[in-house]
């Protein structure tokens, strides 16, 4: 991952890497492969955002209300995990996860775990 991108182009490849993560087979090792190496490039993303473009959070941000591919779960994990931020955005980070922990599909297990790590390290 080059650390001269925009943060722009940093978005935008984040966005795709979300959509290679949803788009896994799990019948298929390639495929998981691929969704593992998206996932991780999302990390990285992330933290080159937070590194390089600080003030950009709250564009950032943003992607917690776009649901298309996870990308809002994504975020939500990387802003409480990666980033600086504020009460409010915690917030709102937190809602994402917690939706998603309501849910009735495998992603629901980890997220409820998750959260319930969050919780215990914040008391």
């Amino acid at each position: 991952m080059r650390k001269h991108r925009t943060y722009e182009t940093l978005v935008d490849l984040y966005q795709k890497s979300a959509k290679i993560h949803y788009e896994i087979d799990y019948r298929d090792k390639k495929s998981v492969k691929k969704g593992n190496r998206a996932a991780e490039d999302m990390k990285k993303i992330a933290q080159l955002i937070h590194l390089y473009y600080p003030g950009m959070l709250f564009e950032f941000a943003t992607l917690l209300t776009n649901p298309t591919y996870r990308i809002d779960l994504w975020a939500a994990h990387h802003i409480l995990e990666i980033m600086s931020y504020s009460p409010m955005l915690e917030d709102n980070a937190l809602s994402v996860i917690e939706r998603y922990a309501d849910e009735n599909d495998f992603t629901a297990l980890g997220n409820r775990m998750w959260l319930d790590q969050w919780r215990e390290k914040q008391h």
